[in-house]
């Protein structure tokens, strides 16, 4: 019997996907970053569109889409997409008083807009989550029929002027808590109240939303047909290690999305992240060049895309080996200004402030990036980092008790016992400073003075004095 060839084969749902867009008027780029994946993946699928379909032309794919009125396609949910995606549902007004809807729409349309802003995330538009809004939905179903990995849910209760706020992220696979967190305000400015509640909800659930994504163990990583999104997100999951292997892994898979798209923004940010933290760490053989090559990426990454946040991020942090302070500071501002709800860019401003002997203003930052992000598994940097602004200002009790919270989420992490060891000099203890010295060679035996070049102050008598309290308590120089 021959084959019948009147019927168009049947697309699937990502070809279905890039024919609408395609047909729409989209370029190939602009499927390309939607959907995470190559440009050239972008025309293989049209090859293959064209083929099932039996047209040669856009104009002859719109018209059959259009005439067809999706018959040929299928009923299906919508794939997920390569990057981590969320439904942010409406706040439920458990307040009793619908005049009270205002503030839990509000919260909800905060945190939408703001998510959205992350070019790491997928977000569902705000039009489409409320029309769930009032029913009571089965998570994994709206997970489903969105198709979403999250979905973050929440509930507003007003008690007389004071609020309280709730919220959950759910994993809609499993229907599984991923995280949740209460959060009580009064309400004197509730714009103040509605800001301050999203960008502590955005910065935790960024961090878990990431954390989550990556479940394959690091030897599957391995696998040919990883999509460039898939690699970078790995590898960003890698950093958060913080050891050489983990580093080492990190470098092979960037490698390779790079080699796929070598104009990535995204991958070429992780690489200048990887390179930096592999020089700050202490891994590296050549740290000077390791610092400069982290600098040229995280340079090319906000060149790549000058509106993603964690470009200039990346770039702002790189700066600090080479002595750029007042470039590094503008670099993490303008972080700062495209996303306010990026935890990350403050904590890092706050340890760009602190090297300039800005203190106040350091530590300011680094208590809004703990506050809106406190499971941030690199944490570590912020406690130092307030550490560092306290010493710089002479409060060495203050500083040596951050410095020790440092030490103890991240032993590894010498500029915590520098900065230890430093405030027991200039407090006059000797005897401690040399036992944290002691502490310090014990975790890193190959620890030298010469290491605190990797992030220098900015100021040469200040870096002097600092060098000084180290080789008193018996630091070796080299």
């Amino acid at each position: 019997m021959e084959k019948d060839i009147s019927r168009p084969e049947t697309l699937s749902a990502r070809e279905r996907q890039i024919a609408e867009a395609f047909s729409g008027g989209d370029t190939y780029q602009a499927i390309a970053e939607r959907l995470c994946i190559a440009p050239s993946t972008v025309r293989t699928h049209l090859t293959t569109i064209y083929r099932k379909l039996g047209v040669s032309s856009k104009l002859d794919l719109h018209r059959h889409l259009r005439n067809a009125g999706g018959s040929d396609l299928p009923d299906k949910a919508p794939p997920r997409p390569d990057k981590p995606s969320i439904a942010v549902l409406a706040f439920e007004n458990m307040s009793g008083d619908p005049e009270q809807e205002y503030f839990s729409d509000g919260i909800t349309e905060d945190i939408i807009t703001a998510l959205s802003r992350s070019p790491w995330l997928f977000i569902i538009a705000r039009n489409t989550t409320f029309t769930y809004k009032g029913q009571n939905v089965d998570i994994r179903r709206v997970a489903t029929e969105l198709g979403v990995r999250f979905v973050l849910e929440g509930s507003v209760r007003r008690a007389g002027e004071r609020i309280r706020v709730t919220a959950q992220l759910i994993d809609g696979l499993s229907g599984g808590h991923v995280w949740s967190e209460r959060y009580d305000g009064q309400l004197e400015d509730v714009f103040d109240l509605q800001d301050e509640i999203t960008r502590n909800v955005v910065a935790s659930i960024q961090t878990r939303v990431h954390l989550t994504t990556i479940e394959e163990p690091v030897e599957r990583s391995t696998r040919p047909d990883l999509t460039v999104w898939e690699l970078t997100m790995r590898a960003w999951h890698l950093l958060y290690d913080f050891t050489p292997q983990s580093f080492d892994t990190a470098r092979g898979l960037l490698h390779r999305a790079l080699a796929l798209d070598p104009v990535s923004a995204e991958a070429t940010m992780v690489l200048s992240l990887i390179q930096h933290h592999t020089a700050l760490m202490g891994y590296a053989e050549d740290a000077r060049a390791t610092i400069t090559e982290a600098y040229e990426l995280g340079r090319r990454a906000t060149e790549l895309d000058e509106r993603n946040e964690y470009a200039h991020w990346a770039f702002g942090i790189s700066g600090w080996g080479l002595h750029k302070h007042d470039e590094s500071i503008v670099a993490l501002q303008r972080a700062v200004e495209l996303n306010p709800n990026c935890s990350l860019a403050y904590g890092s401003l706050g340890t760009a402030l602190g090297l300039v002997g800005r203190s106040e203003e350091a530590i300011a930052n680094q208590q809004i990036a703990i506050r809106s992000n406190p499971r941030d598994p690199s944490i570590f940097f912020r406690f130092s980092g307030i550490a560092l602004a306290h010493y710089m200002a002479g409060r060495f009790d203050a500083a040596v008790e951050w410095a020790a919270r440092a030490i103890h989420r991240m032993p590894r992490w010498y500029i915590g016992h520098f900065i230890l060891t430093a405030s027991h000099v200039q407090a006059g203890r000797l005897p401690e400073a040399q036992e944290a010295v002691r502490a310090c060679l014990e975790v890193l035996p190959e620890m030298t003075v010469a290491d605190l070049d990797r992030m220098p102050l900015k100021d040469a008598d200040r870096m002097g004095e600092f060098r000084a309290c180290l080789q008193r308590a018996g630091l070796p120089e080299r």
